[in-house]
């Protein structure tokens, strides 16, 4: 069985997330491996962060939140 991290391929700056803490926000820098470590902006303050956490479960929240709209 394959792991949704090792599904994606890159995740280019600028895309949204949503933290359930945090609220939303969004990557400053691009992911192209899931060890990396990814700057986020949320609410004005720059924060970073596993790629494996923003691929496993920020980014699947957002997608979630905005699926009807």
């Amino acid at each position: 069985m394959t792991e949704k991290s090792d599904e994606f391929k890159v995740i280019p700056p600028t895309t949204k997330v949503l933290c359930p803490e945090k609220g939303e926000g969004w990557t400053l820098t691009g992911i192209t491996g899931i060890d990396e470590h990814t700057s986020v902006m949320f609410q004005g303050v720059r924060y970073t962060l596993p790629a494996k956490l923003i691929v496993d479960e920020l980014l699947p929240n957002y997608l979630e939140s905005h699926k009807n709209s």
